[in-house]
């Protein structure tokens, strides 16, 4: 007797780092401040405003799709948590997104901070994203052209 396991009902695909979210009258979603894997600062510790975190996942059927996240930060302190659900009526094999705003949040060091994904009833997904603090752009004055 072979036991399968259930697929779940939602498979993580990527999310998308940034300063906040929101919503168009479109329904469509605006990401602002989006961030590589690196978030440069220019010091620390920096209070930021807000965390968007835009999660991409495919919904494998209708229903409720609970969800939770988690960041923290290099020490493995936690930083930021959010939960909830969302309900899902389109059709089964389509790309979704979940925007999630968190904050403020205290990045106090450089490193790595983690993110934990845990929708559904899938396995949690873990992802990072580096705190690097940078010199602060010099201002360069140009020099002025005659008319």
């Amino acid at each position: 007797m072979t036991s399968e396991k259930p697929s779940p009902a939602v498979v993580f695909e990527a999310f998308v780092l940034c300063d906040d979210i929101r919503f168009e009258n479109n329904g469509k979603l605006l990401l602002i401040g989006v961030y590589s894997d690196i978030v440069e600062v220019f010091k620390l510790p920096l209070q930021l405003r807000s965390l968007g975190l835009a999660v991409r996942a495919k919904a494998m059927s209708t229903g409720r799709i609970a969800f939770n996240v988690t960041a923290t930060d290099p020490q493995g302190n936690s930083l930021l948590e959010a939960s909830g659900d969302v309900n899902y009526e389109g059709e089964p094999g389509r790309t979704i997104w979940l925007p999630i705003v968190m904050g403020p949040a205290l990045l106090t060091t450089e490193g790595s901070y983690g993110v934990r994904i845990a929708l559904g009833d899938a396995p949690p997904v873990h992802e990072t994203f580096i705190v690097k603090k940078t010199a602060a752009p010099g201002i360069r004055a140009a020099p002025l052209q005659p008319n």
